[in-house]
């Protein structure tokens, strides 16, 4: 994995994490509250219920989980039924005549603990018990629930971390694709421009050493000037393309055949530059919708490839076929490789024997079908031929502007 692609994993974990123990810290703190809360009620029930069993004048009807016992001046006990036999203890009696005042204690029977209240009335020891285990159950119960609150919450701050996580970070991952995109697909559209550009210079320059006719040099910097414009329209399509969101594009009526035309006559030189004949065979034919400048450079970028693998000849034609346009570029090459004929549009792909990084036939897979378009490697005896096919926008009788190169 890249570095960037690990940079984006451990921020994705990191959010993951936070989202984590932010949800965690609050289940904390909302249960410390609510058993606060529970444990501060349930000590102020127990404390009514043992001020209220202390008062009671019988000792014969109590409620479930309670007793009161007497023991008067003579020592003699009376007790609710259930009580506990062994309370109130000598200690229990002792301390409550000698001071006078409440004694409130837990004590423990066996394996229960009990809540009691301890005081004199009228010369005899009264105590009250309540049993503690409900409250200890439902404490247990409690304790039980906020546990499996926190997993649950967990769980879920976990999963929603992490998908917040890829969410915020996709934007930028998506960001960075698009600018390896554009850096890739600027470099590899610019380059046979330049080289264009840069035979237009050397034949300006030598026309002007050798004093060639003015027509000539008048020609050749049409040449020039129409190729920089072609860059600056390369240039301002790449960026439309990198934008976010870019839609497909919907554009306006071009004239595919002025678009052929053009390419073919900027690539003569170049061709004969690498002793390859290049013929353009361009049929009357109805225009197309959509982008001039992205439908140009699938022209460029076919015509380049096969002059890059051509032998000798290079043929580029635009034929009218019933609802479609159909452009044919074909090269008299080696020909393509039957294993790697179905990735050939794929970005980067290589094969053996072909120069470059087989970026340029991506790029033409893309616009073509952001044109609602196809584009394929037709069978050959020779060579290799890339068909491209878009829907033709018949015209009525009518004057109607088409955009042209």
């Amino acid at each position: 994995m890249s570095a960037s692609g690990d940079r984006f994993r451990r921020a994705r974990r990191l959010i993951a994490l936070q989202a984590l123990g932010g949800v965690l810290a609050g289940v904390a703190v909302a249960g410390l509250v609510t058993v606060g809360v529970v444990l501060v009620g349930q000590k102020r029930e127990v404390g009514s219920q043992l001020s209220a069993l202390a008062a009671a004048p019988t000792t014969k009807a109590v409620p479930s989980g309670t007793f009161v016992v007497r023991v008067d001046g003579s020592g003699a006990r009376t007790a609710s039924p259930g009580a506990p036999p062994s309370l109130p203890t000598a200690d229990d009696l002792a301390a409550a005549r000698s001071s006078g005042r409440d004694v409130v204690e837990e004590s423990y029977v066996g394996d229960r603990e009990y809540q009691t209240l301890t005081r004199v009335v009228d010369g005899a020891v009264v105590q009250a018990g309540v049993d503690l285990s409900p409250y200890e159950s439902e404490r247990h119960r409690l304790l039980v629930g906020l546990a499996l609150a926190a997993l649950g919450a967990g769980l879920v701050a976990a999963w929603t971390g992490d998908r917040l996580g890829r969410r915020t970070l996709a934007v930028w991952d998506a960001a960075l694709a698009r600018q390896r995109q554009f850096i890739a697909d600027a470099s590899h559209e610019l380059r046979t421009p330049l080289s264009r550009l840069a035979l237009r210079a050397d034949l300006v320059a030598l026309g002007v050493r050798t004093d060639a006719p003015r027509a000539s040099l008048a020609h050749d910097l049409a040449l020039l000037r129409q190729e920089a414009s072609t860059m600056a329209d390369i240039v301002e399509d790449l960026l439309h393309a990198a934008q976010v969101g870019a839609s497909e594009e919907a554009g306006e009526l071009v004239d595919l055949a002025a678009v052929v035309g053009a390419v073919g006559e900027l690539n003569h030189q170049l061709a004969e530059q690498r002793g390859i004949a290049l013929s353009v065979d361009v049929a009357e034919v109805p225009p197309v919708r959509g982008a001039a400048v992205a439908l140009r450079r699938v022209v460029d970028a076919l015509v380049d490839n096969a002059l890059r693998h051509a032998r000798s000849r290079v043929t580029v034609r635009l034929r009218h076929d019933g609802a479609h346009v159909v452009l044919d570029v074909a090269d008299d090459g080696p020909g393509m490789d039957p294993t790697v004929a179905h990735r050939i549009f794929d970005r980067f792909a290589r094969h053996p024997g072909s120069p470059g990084f087989g970026l340029g036939l991506a790029l033409v897979s893309e616009v073509v079908h952001r044109h609602g378009g196809s584009v394929a490697v037709v069978p050959a005896d020779r060579g290799t031929t890339f068909e491209v096919r878009l829907d033709a926008v018949e015209l009525p009788d009518l004057d109607v502007g088409v955009t042209a190169p």
